[in-house]
């Protein structure tokens, strides 16, 4: 903690004052010392709230008293007192802008509240050729990766919220659409418009998401909202294959070469193997899967993990 000799100081400021200022200025500031130098006789006894107080009273007869707040601040920063830390030191600042001490002081704390912009501006204030500028640099560094984990974070965030979305919108059409009485419109052709045949139907599925088909022509269709897989035969026969407690949002499907198939539970954060006779475990802890592929050279299963923005691969 800075400390000064009363006696040095106030001498000091008895030649600039005593000329120029009236008497209550000049005892203005000998109780201002006063009260100061009683804070550190406080702090050094270990009375932490006394010694702030006093330095709160010398700050209130010298609004300009440095040494004062930027003792306070340091009591204040050690005690968790973070907000008013805050105000302290940018109070030092502003009556010493050259104490870059205090400014890597500040940005620390300022991080500590999660004020990552103020923080960057602050450490820019130190120069290069400050002793301190080394570890402002390193410091930046770390408020960057931070900035940048944030930022991913909240892009995840995003395409979660987008993707929720869409399936509660589509969910909300189907419901709608079933609902509403059919009535057969005419619609005039155009020439180059594709038609939709009866025959291209499949199934129809509240909220569809991952396909798959086996080896024995049957196909694989899961629903995210119902938190089912269904089976559909070459014959059109349409069972349900999957209704597992544990199934939770599935989302990607693939197939290998023993017709396992393997379902991306995206809520679940897992990858499922269901065999042929429908017995279902868990193959694999994945974060947020979405797309999952089978390679059958290598004899491994390809996931993308949303959660982790990588792509993983598993030995089948």
């Amino acid at each position: 903690m800075k400390k000064i000799i009363f006696s040095l100081f106030f001498s000091f400021l008895t030649i600039l004052t005593i000329a120029s200022s009236p008497s209550c200025a000049y005892y203005s500031l000998e109780e201002a010392t006063a009260l100061y130098n009683m804070g550190i006789d406080y702090y050094s006894q270990n009375q932490v709230q006394k010694s702030m107080d006093y330095f709160k009273k010398a700050i209130s007869l010298n609004p300009k008293f440095y040494e004062a707040y930027y003792n306070l601040a340091q009591i204040q920063a050690s005690y968790g007192y973070t907000d008013a830390a805050i105000k302290s030191y940018e109070k030092v600042i502003q009556l010493k802008p050259q104490d870059y001490e205090s400014a890597l002081e500040l940005s620390k704390l300022l991080y500590k509240r999660g004020y990552l912009n103020r923080a960057q501006a602050t450490l820019a204030k130190i120069p290069d050729s400050d002793s301190h500028y080394s570890e402002a640099q390193k410091f930046s560094q770390k408020i960057k990766a931070r900035q940048t984990q944030l930022l991913v974070q909240q892009q995840k965030a995003q395409m979660q919220q987008e993707l929720q979305s869409k399936m509660t919108i589509d969910l909300d059409k189907q419901n709608q659409a079933q609902e509403a009485p059919k009535t057969e419109v005419q619609k005039p052709q155009q020439e180059d418009e594709p038609k939709l045949e009866q025959s291209n139907l499949l199934i129809e599925l509240s909220a569809p998401s991952g396909v798959a088909a086996d080896s024995m022509g049957n196909v694989y269709a899961a629903s995210f909202s119902q938190n089912k897989v269904y089976k559909i035969t070459p014959s059109g026969e349409k069972t349900i294959f999957v209704e597992f407690s544990q199934l939770g949002g599935p989302i990607g499907m693939a197939v290998d070469a023993y017709d396992n198939l393997y379902v991306a539970n995206y809520t679940k954060n897992n990858i499922l193997r269901v065999t042929p006779q429908g017995v279902v475990s868990e193959f694999a802890k994945v974060k947020k899967p979405y797309c999952i592929a089978v390679d059958s050279t290598r004899k491994i299963l390809i996931v993308s993990e949303q959660d982790g923005n990588k792509i993983l691969k598993f030995e089948l």
